[in-house]
């Protein structure tokens, strides 16, 4: 789960530019946790 969330941040284009940075940084510091969140809240924030 944690390398399919760190592979989508990458591959995504967020709306401000540090979002990616903050998301990537979230779950590698707290991987499940993180994880779970940008499943749930980071996606919303991803540009269509």
């Amino acid at each position: 789960m944690v390398a399919y969330c760190l592979v989508n941040v990458l591959r995504s284009e967020f709306k401000d530019s540090i979002s990616k940075l903050i998301w990537v940084l979230v779950i590698l510091f707290a991987p499940f946790i993180g994880s779970v969140i940008y499943l749930s809240i980071g996606q919303n924030s991803k540009i269509s």
